[in-house]
């Protein structure tokens, strides 16, 4: 017999699993109950577009069977998640399944919300991208070996630490084009100002790689900060950072500073976004994808 569980408590059999959207699971287990039950002859089938899969890890062990997986709220609403077997002959035949319901995030202070590999931009988005679906972008923080959430108070290693943040979201006017920003070259990352800033680019892409071609400064105003600063939301594509949030594109490949500067360009608009970072749980890893 094959069963869903979490990692931590196997003999509880999953039922029903609630999430909000960005939020990620503790790691799960489709798992056997004797050394023979093939756990691995079954595909995960899910309501489309509900949550995101991430299958981390699968033994043939003598032992007994299993996968390990997680999943990531995606979009709000209700479904199931299955195993379905695959079977040699006759019809596809589902093995075990448990219920799933995602939902928006009830937090009535934040415009966006990180929640480790993901950074959700819940409310005043940008009117171009209402009703695009859910702006859902990938991104990381924190150095390699240091990006879990328990890390958060170990200086310039450590993901960003838990709280409420501001960001202005006008464009910088000293650095409001790439022709402004690489007239200014080493002074363009030096410059504390706030609000979106254009970073120099040259012949091979981005001059400062770390940081990428756009910036915005985060201001802390609630939790935490173990005695750290100078954090900002940056869309560099290198997999780490010190503590600032790197952000990519979300799953229809959009970036998340073209959505940025559409909010800067509208009216009416807020003066700050208020960003919310919660991790799911102390072990949440924060390397989302936006390595490339």
């Amino acid at each position: 017999m094959t069963y869903f569980c979490f990692q931590t408590s196997q003999n509880d059999r999953v039922s029903r699993i609630s999430l909000t959207v960005g939020e990620e699971t503790r790691p799960m287990m489709w798992k056997g109950e004797q050394p023979d039950d093939n756990v691995h002859a079954v595909l995960f089938h899910h309501t489309a577009g509900l949550v995101f899969l991430e299958e981390t890890r699968a033994s043939y062990g003598p032992q007994g069977s299993y996968r390990v997986f997680a999943l990531t709220g995606r979009t709000p609403g209700s479904g199931r998640f299955e195993a379905i077997e695959v079977p040699r002959t006759g019809a596809l035949r589902t093995l075990g399944r448990f219920d799933l319901d995602v939902r928006d995030p009830t937090d009535d202070q934040a415009d966006l919300v990180y929640t480790g590999k993901f950074l959700y931009w819940r409310r005043s988005m940008p009117a171009s991208l209402q009703g695009s679906g859910t702006l859902l972008y990938a991104a990381t923080s924190g150095l390699v070996g240091h990006q879990i959430g328990a890390m958060q108070n170990s200086k310039d290693h450590g993901p960003l630490p838990e709280g409420l943040y501001t960001f202005f979201t006008h464009v910088d006017p000293r650095q409001n084009s790439v022709e402004a920003a690489n007239q200014r070259g080493d002074k363009a990352v030096s410059n504390p100002g706030e609000g979106i800033q254009f970073l120099p680019v040259g012949g091979n892409g981005p001059v400062f790689p770390d940081w990428g071609t756009f910036r915005v400064r985060l201001t802390p105003i609630q939790g935490n900060m173990y005695g750290r600063g100078g954090f900002y939301l940056h869309n560099s594509h290198k997999g780490y950072s010190h503590g600032c949030v790197e952000v990519g594109v979300n799953a229809d490949g959009l970036d998340f500073f073209s959505g940025l500067l559409a909010y800067a360009g509208s009216q009416p608009r807020k003066a700050k976004l208020v960003l919310r970072v919660r991790y799911s749980y102390p072990e949440q890893g924060t390397l989302g994808r936006t390595l490339r």
